[in-house]
């Protein structure tokens, strides 16, 4: 079975060059896709209540996003007892020195920028599959 990557994401053009850098890097995962802060939060909050948790191998969570923002997104995620060491990648347009710290106050958490270009943004696809082959199996 393809391992799961929960995507934080709103931009759809973003979801679909994070679709073909995954096949440019062979990775197949199977990926559920929120795009707003809101439903992220309250689907980490969901999957905190039963035992029949869906646990991703990794998720990748843009920090600009409609109604909550990433960094809350993150607080509640590293707070879950279901997903709380789930490695995180912070994958966002931003360069803040406040939003690239986010890595250092959170553990499993690691931040790569997003690019306009291609070649750059597709680097994504190869930093989730270091992530996904460091990820030991879930039961």
């Amino acid at each position: 079975m393809d391992k799961v990557v929960l995507l934080v994401e709103d931009n759809s053009d973003d979801v679909f060059l994070l679709q073909e850098s995954l096949k440019l890097h062979r990775l197949s995962v199977r990926l559920v896709i929120i795009d707003d802060g809101e439903k992220a939060i309250e689907w980490i909050k969901q999957n905190d209540l039963t035992d029949d948790f869906l646990s991703p191998s990794a998720v990748i969570l843009d920090l600009n996003l409609p109604k909550r923002n990433g960094a809350d997104v993150l607080a509640v995620l590293r707070a879950s007892r279901s997903l709380g060491e789930t490695p995180v990648i912070i994958f966002s347009s931003s360069n803040a020195s406040r939003d690239r710290a986010l890595k250092e106050r959170y553990p499993h958490t690691s931040y790569l920028r997003k690019s306009a270009d291609f070649d750059e943004f597709s680097n994504i696809g190869g930093v989730l599959k270091e992530v996904i082959e460091r990820t030991p199996p879930t039961q």
